[in-house]
């Protein structure tokens, strides 16, 4: 399920300046929400299997935000739009739609760093409709797809582009523990190896997570339309849970090119 989330900022509070990279501010507000739902959803979260002890659920994604009007000044984004929107993508039973729309409805939020910051009030939320998901379909980024490997000979895992060769494999087996994860079963195992092809150049963003603060890290993703041959199902896990790794941090969400 996925949801249209619009914002209404506070501007003469704190200002209109946000840092670049936002996403993990965006992250920690989605999960201080679902925190402060009631027992009785965070109880079917654990019972079907979505949160484990104390790991967070995660099957979830979101775009950049969309802002019609803005200024980019060195590393911060002047929003000079009175309203801005982004999407947030659920992979969980559609059963819980009304529950999400009531969670998010009129909540108020912070996004920034220790430089600037934005007060942000949700002043609507629309569940979007489903889509058809077929074997071949075509999608473009709407939040950078990150994918990485792990390198024996080096210290720290690598970030791939869609052009490594191993791209596809990768995002498949990923693909597949989604699928794991969201229905509690093993896939067919004579489903076909997704595959991806990029249909135009993707273009790399470097993304700070948890700016000013000691534990930053840099991450490079890359934004790009593509397409892909892969099993429904699997398809359905990309669109609604995120391709590539990092989803609930704000990475590979994705709409439906026609």
């Amino acid at each position: 399920m996925r949801f249209k989330i619009t914002l209404t900022g506070n501007y003469i509070r704190k200002g209109n300046m946000l840092p670049l990279s936002y996403q993990y501010e965006i992250s920690s507000f989605i999960y201080k929400t679902l925190n402060k739902s009631d027992p009785v959803f965070t109880t079917w979260l654990h019972e079907k299997g979505y949160c484990s002890g104390n790991k967070p659920f995660k099957l979830f994604t979101f775009s950049m935000l969309n802002i019609d009007k803005f200024n980019i000044s060195g590393d911060r984004i002047i929003i000079l739009s009175p309203t801005i929107n982004f999407i947030i993508s659920f992979l969980i039973n559609d059963a819980i739609n009304p529950f999400i729309l009531g969670l998010f409805k009129e909540q108020h939020m912070i996004i920034g760093d220790n430089k600037t910051q934005v007060e942000f009030d949700v002043s609507q939320i629309s569940a979007l409709p489903d889509i058809e998901f077929k074997e071949q379909m075509s999608f473009s980024t709407i939040s950078p797809i990150f994918v990485d490997t792990f390198d024996p000979g080096k210290r720290y895992n690598s970030y791939i582009s869609p052009y490594h060769p191993d791209y596809s494999i990768i995002i498949h087996n990923n693909l597949l523990e989604k699928y794991r994860l969201a229905y509690k079963k093993e896939p067919d195992k004579s489903w076909p190896v997704s595959q991806i092809k990029p249909l135009s150049e993707p273009k790399s963003k470097l993304i700070t997570i948890k700016s000013g603060t000691e534990n930053y890290s840099k991450i490079k993703a890359y934004n790009f339309k593509f397409g892909i041959t892969a099993h429904p199902d699997l398809m359905r896990a990309g669109y609604y849970g995120g391709f590539g790794r990092l989803n609930s941090q704000g990475f590979g969400c994705v709409e439906q090119l026609i």
